[in-house]
């Protein structure tokens, strides 16, 4: 039939009939064992088909030619801004699409395409940073549902930053396990300020007590984060641990109660990372402070950075009680530093009003860190059973 006979023909064909051929000719053309000539009418018919009336028929080529590599561009890329149906089974699967073609439909505003992009196997890096830069929070939440894509770190982290507002991309984050400690800590401040937010918390809560419950909640949060890092010696988990400690200061989260909690856990890389970032150090000259100094030169150390004389023998103390307990132990149970800091508290006589506060602190620290270990030999022990 030629190209004229078959354009006449398509002006009365019924609906199903179209369809039917709108298939054949796909499929024709993904045998791939045609002449030249048999290929130019073939481009022509599909060409034609363009222009069908009925979605159902584009719908119909759009299936068959899909996964073909060979399919002339200019038929792909007509199809790729048709009919929600027609176009997310071409942008979904065809390979004619490049890099550029997928920026530059997501570029043209389409909130359905750029979803069905999103969704695309193996979507490449640089389509997905282009759709989390330009695209909203649907975007980046199919994005996130495609098992497929590899997001790097960075990434991630421009996600928690553009889209920490979204309750499904919070929870969609939470679920992974490539987040940088920087993207942990960001999403953990967000879901902290939406509670502190919560017109239900703040029916319950004063002001007053809705701020000490987040200040207590994010130094919880941020020693969690930091205390499944391993392996320190690993040059990216450093520089992980290193920039997160910069947002920390910037966000006016390195505070006394903060680093003494991470004395009394024994997150001790945290604490020197902390130190040499604020004293500009070097980590290794701090470790060796720490894990070697004497009294008054851990002392000047912990001055240094800003705190008060007053208070800087109970860091020392904390400091001497990890040593102590560290040598030759794999793992020290936090509690136990904990209880003989304030046994040795109690008998260096301090007393002031920043003394007191430090120590009831402490005394929490230890009341928290006990009821957290229990709960997790609870959780071991739930486990054991359960597998037996």
């Amino acid at each position: 039939m030629s190209i004229k006979s078959f354009i006449k023909w398509s002006r009365t064909a019924k609906l199903q009939e179209r369809m039917s051929i709108a298939r054949i000719l796909g499929r024709t053309w993904c045998m791939e064992e045609l002449l030249d000539q048999e290929k130019s009418s073939l481009v022509l018919a599909m060409t034609h088909l363009l222009d069908d009336p009925s979605s159902m028929v584009r719908l119909s080529l759009a299936r068959a030619i899909a996964l073909s590599d060979t399919v002339p561009r200019h038929v792909v890329l007509a199809l790729s801004e048709d009919h929600p149906d027609v176009s997310g089974t071409v942008i979904l699967h065809s390979p004619v699409l490049n890099d550029k073609d997928l920026i530059d439909l997501i570029g043209r505003g389409n909130k359905m395409i750029s979803i069905f992009i999103a969704s695309r196997y193996k979507l490449s890096h640089v389509v997905a940073e282009n759709l989390v830069e330009n695209g909203c929070a649907d975007h980046v939440i199919a994005l996130l549902e495609n098992k497929s894509v590899i997001l790097s770190r960075s990434l991630l982290t421009q996600i928690v930053k553009r889209f920490y507002y979204n309750a499904r991309v919070r929870n969609l984050l939470s679920l992974r396990t490539d987040l940088s400690l920087k993207a942990k800590y960001l999403l953990m401040k967000s879901v902290c300020d939406v509670l502190c937010e919560s017109k239900i918390v703040q029916k319950a809560l004063s002001s007053r007590r809705i701020k000490i419950i987040a200040e207590e909640n994010m130094r919880v949060g941020i020693l969690d984060i930091v205390s499944n890092v391993h392996n320190m010696s690993n040059v990216h988990n450093m520089q992980d641990l290193c920039e997160l400690v910069d947002l920390l200061q910037e966000d006016g989260q390195l505070t006394p109660a903060l680093l003494i909690y991470a004395i009394m856990i024994g997150a001790i890389d945290f604490v020197v990372v902390i130190l040499a970032n604020i004293t500009e150090y070097s980590t290794d000259r701090v470790h060796s402070i720490l894990s070697t100094g004497g009294f008054h030169v851990i002392r000047s150390l912990y001055e240094l950075v800003g705190i008060a004389p007053d208070i800087s023998d109970i860091f020392v103390e904390a400091t001497i009680v990890w040593r102590e307990l560290a040598v030759g132990a794999i793992l020290v149970e936090p509690s136990i530093i904990a209880e003989k800091l304030l046994k040795r508290i109690e008998k260096m006589n301090l007393s002031g009003g920043s003394v007191a506060e430090l120590l009831e602190m402490i005394e929490r620290i230890h009341l928290e860190v006990k009821r957290r270990y229990v709960r997790s030999i609870a959780n071991r022990s739930s486990s054991l059973i359960a597998a037996a």
